[in-house]
């Protein structure tokens, strides 16, 4: 069998999981917790894996409006949570940050994102982990969101480091056939101070570009992070570090700095989100920054479904 940082299974051809068809989806195996695999999830991700890995099952919990797709692999239930990103001049949310959520099966301790990819001990183990969080992230936000609605999907570094150039979205245009969002609607985040190789980034992002995805750096500001990488990245989109809010909220000069870093992101072309905000004030501080999009648990807290979102104040 193929290697799973270079197999590309070929399309399933259904999107079992559109709305109204989650109730006719072909499921077996039920579980005390509630979970119930779907067969054609399950095989439809099998190919992905290392011929010495174990395939998770993948499949469902709950019942009507409150289904939701979900994994168990190594033990844990692996289920998606949706953060909403507000859009400055209108107030309103305009995309969500998915994000992982693990508990173990056996004991219902829960594990942070870190702590869940810990347990990944080699390269392809974190690209397992990774892509696994992709689907059941997809398909989960591909069912309840609006036509406009934007999907931001963190990457593991760890996943990109590990394929060869060019494999870059292959997992993800093979999503298609699931879910077939419209590529524009999907921002992959890239956490670019992880990244030692700048060459190697860049091709990296590019790639996700060529093949019509946009991409967003995450974190800028923290570590060595610089302009000269962004000058060169050319991403759309970049997350500025909650640590340079935090700076700014209590530093009158780092305060009179941010708004110039915002300028210059927006002199490259890409908009600017600023993430990690819990109070008002810090709310009104990025917005006099300039920014044009903020996140944060002070504006809205992750759920697994995209119930509707207030409107900022």
């Amino acid at each position: 069998m193929p290697s799973a940082l270079t197999h590309s299974p070929k399309s399933t051809g259904r999107q079992i999981f559109q709305a109204g068809a989650a109730d006719a989806a072909p499921a077996s195996v039920f579980a005390p917790d509630g979970f119930t695999s779907v067969d054609e999830l399950t095989h439809f991700f099998a190919p992905w894996c290392a011929s010495d890995q174990v395939a998770p099952q993948i499949g469902f919990i709950g019942a009507g409006a409150e289904r939701e797709v979900v994994a168990v692999h190594a033990g844990l239930l692996l289920h998606s949570v949706f953060q909403p990103i507000f859009s400055v001049s209108t107030r309103q949310p305009v995309a969500f940050e998915a994000l992982i959520r693990a508990r173990s099966r056996h004991t219902g301790e829960t594990l942070s994102p870190d702590a869940l990819f810990s347990l990944a001990r080699t390269r392809a183990q974190g690209v397992l982990l990774d892509r696994l969080c992709r689907m059941i992230h997809l398909i989960n936000f591909e069912r309840q969101s609006r036509q406009s609605a934007a999907l931001y999907l963190n990457l593991a570094t760890m996943h990109l480091q590990a394929l060869h150039q060019g494999q870059h979205g292959s997992f993800m245009d093979a999503m298609q056939a699931l879910c077939p969002l419209a590529l524009e609607r999907i921002i992959l985040e890239i956490t670019e101070t992880q990244f030692d190789d700048r060459d190697a980034l860049n091709n990296i992002v590019q790639t996700f570009k060529r093949r019509g995805y946009r991409v967003a750096i995450d974190d800028f500001g923290a570590r060595h992070s610089n302009f000269d990488r962004l000058w060169a990245l050319t991403p759309d989109i970049v997350k500025i570090d909650r640590e340079l809010l935090l700076q700014a909220d209590g530093n009158p000069r780092v305060r009179k700095i941010l708004p110039k870093v915002v300028e210059i992101i927006h002199d490259l072309d890409a908009e600017v989100v600023c993430e990690g905000i819990e109070t008002r004030q810090q709310q009104e501080l990025a917005i006099s920054a300039g920014v044009d999009l903020i996140q944060g648990f002070g504006l809205a807290k992750p759920t697994r479904d995209l119930t509707p979102v207030a409107a900022l104040p």
